[in-house]
């Protein structure tokens, strides 16, 4: 259990400061007044906090989870919004090119995306293209780490399906300091010369998938993110993440229209293109809450119309002391800090 300091709160103010407490109890204007219990759920490991009982706890809404996940992937391949399908999509482009090459892009682990088991949404893909004809020899994956470290052998087999390896299907992954994978695309006012992984440009069936969840920055993960910064060089990634596109009150969190961040790294996205995108949304508990096939723009935006109905928190107040916790993005200092950055507004 972590133990974190005990307040004391003024008998003249409601300001809460640092103070020797009992765990059970704390003194209100020399009163006892009891404390309360409240859990937080990091994945992997839970730890409890003692707050005043008058302590106001804000969470996410209830959302049902899918009650057949695995049905709801293959309708939503089947039926994509705007979209042909997936079938549909790998059949035209066989018979253009009999040798025509697919390339899956999937997130890193630093992103709870269900790449295994019942919600899996790798292997569906990998099988759909496989009825259409696409030999697995001819479908590759590409691991889009943005600009952070590759996985190591072990972290991919704990990330991805074994029946995807069992298939010997090759897995790529980025390197956006590698200027000999990277290709030259364009510009864009903001990014400047937009450099992207070659091999993702040459492919030519185009699947980006990803999971959907608020972002502090670019509103929500998820659709165009797999291009920019997922399979962006590291020098247009610095520009993106500057100060200037930052300093904008929409470069937040759930907040598409807009957002500078989200529009630039759309334009990119677009510029670079791609075939479709299949996106899920999670619960608390990692659970699929909708999986969001079809077009780049279109279905993302879908996504986020479902993430916004119950992951938005209101909040008729300010508070002088915020406690929260960062979850799954503890994998890393640089994803724990959006933890902080949800709560400064």
């Amino acid at each position: 259990m972590l133990t974190l300091p005990s307040f004391r709160v003024s008998r003249f103010t409601d300001t809460w400061y640092s103070g020797e407490l009992s765990e059970e109890n704390a003194l209100y204007g020399g009163i006892e007044r009891s404390m309360k219990d409240v859990g937080f759920d990091l994945g992997h490991m839970r730890f409890h906090v003692k707050v005043p009982d008058h302590a106001d706890i804000l969470r996410m809404g209830k959302v049902l989870p899918l009650a057949n996940p695995e049905q709801e992937i293959r309708n939503a391949l089947e039926s994509p919004i705007s979209s042909p399908s997936l079938k549909s999509i790998v059949m035209e482009k066989l018979t253009a090119n009999p040798k025509a090459k697919a390339m899956i892009v999937i997130s890193d682990n630093t992103r709870p995306v269900p790449y295994s088991g019942k919600e899996g949404i790798l292997l569906p893909i990998v099988e759909a293209m496989e009825k259409a004809g696409l030999p697995t020899s001819q479908i590759y994956i590409i691991v889009a780490t943005g600009t952070h470290r590759s996985m190591t052998e072990q972290e991919l087999h704990d990330l991805l399906d074994r029946r995807v390896f069992e298939k010997g299907i090759r897995t790529i992954q980025h390197d956006c300091r590698n200027t000999k994978e990277l290709m030259h695309i364009g510009r864009t006012e903001i990014g400047g010369e937009i450099y992207i992984n070659q091999m993702y440009m040459e492919g030519d069936i185009r699947i980006l998938t990803g999971l959907v969840e608020s972002h502090f920055m670019v509103g929500a993960s998820g659709g165009r993110k797999s291009i920019c910064p997922g399979l962006l060089a590291e020098d247009s990634t610095h520009i993106l993440h500057s100060g200037p596109i930052l300093a904008s009150p929409n470069a937040r969190d759930l907040v598409l229209d807009g957002n500078p961040v989200h529009e630039e790294i759309l334009a990119v996205a677009q510029m670079a293109g791609g075939d479709m995108i299949v996106n899920v949304t999670l619960d608390a508990n990692y659970r699929s809450t909708g999986v969001f096939a079809g077009d780049l723009e279109e279905a993302h935006r879908k996504a986020v119309e479902k993430l916004r109905s119950y992951a938005a928190i209101p909040a008729k107040r300010t508070y002088d002391l915020v406690i929260t916790h960062v979850g799954y993005v503890e994998m890393n200092h640089y994803q724990a800090a959006k933890g902080a950055l949800v709560c400064m507004p």
